[in-house]
């Protein structure tokens, strides 16, 4: 084979698992998303109900100010007992205290709703902490992994790259500049299998003649179409059949 020929295909190989490698650790931080979404979901879920338990907390106070307040007002209008001087008065006097106390009834009965309803929201606070917790840690274990398998891929990577520097030192310059322009425009695949008459590249038919010539692998060709580098692979069916190969295929 072309010796130029077989470093370029060598050369792609590389390149391939490079850029596959970097597919990889791009990918990486999407899957870390899937893991941080519910982690991030669970946290603002456990904000929301801590703010409504906030909100009834601070309703509850109000309530229980409103109550004070009225007993207060009760309280004085109690002191006035001897002010009073006639039953008129005193009827009077009695419609308006029991009128606060209904109003005071009244806002018990709301802070103890308030009370009822923050009960509730607090078990269903402590239950969000615990998903919060649990998405959380799956977050950091997974968080953990990635960071491990980015380590681990960024190492391949340079490993690649080295052996990617010996192939480049042995390759023409001229090749080489070819070679880079048509993995750049390519899509990553600058150096391509014939078979059949066909570039595996862009599936175009190559003339009879330039594919024999491929098939020997002794000159760098390229696609008239998309401008590859071209070479043969033989495979297995190209492979001449012994002759039990050939019986088995008879029967």
């Amino acid at each position: 084979m072309n010796e130029q020929l077989k470093l370029l295909i060598e050369l792609q190989e590389i390149d391939t698992v490079i850029l596959s490698i970097a597919e990889k650790i791009e990918s990486l931080p999407g899957r870390l998303e899937q893991f941080k979404a519910p982690f991030k979901e669970a946290g603002s879920l456990l904000q929301k109900v801590k703010s409504q338990c906030e909100a009834l907390i601070k309703n509850k106070k109000n309530k229980e100010m409103e109550a004070d307040e009225i007993q207060e007002k009760i309280n004085k209008l109690k002191s006035r007992t001897k002010e009073i001087k006639t039953n008129k008065e005193y009827e009077a006097y009695l419609k308006e205290i029991e009128g606060f106390e209904k109003e005071k009834f009244r806002i018990e009965d709301a802070v103890l709703s308030i009370m009822e309803d923050l009960e509730a929201l607090t078990k269903n606070s402590q239950k969000e902490e615990v998903k919060v917790k649990k998405t959380e840690e799956e977050f950091k274990q997974q968080e953990k992994t990635v960071e491990e398998e980015k380590t681990k891929l960024h190492a391949e990577m340079e490993t690649f790259k080295t052996k990617r520097k010996e192939f480049v030192a042995k390759i023409e310059s001229e090749v080489y500049d070819q070679y880079m322009n048509l993995l750049k425009r390519s899509g990553g695949l600058a150096v391509v299998q014939t078979r059949n008459e066909i570039c595996l590249g862009c599936n175009t038919n190559i003339p009879p003649q330039q594919y024999n010539d491929i098939k020997k692998n002794e000159n760098i060709f390229n696609c008239y179409f998309c401008k590859r580098f071209l070479y043969y692979k033989e495979q297995e069916s190209d492979k001449p059949q012994g002759p039990q190969s050939s019986i088995k295929n008879q029967q």
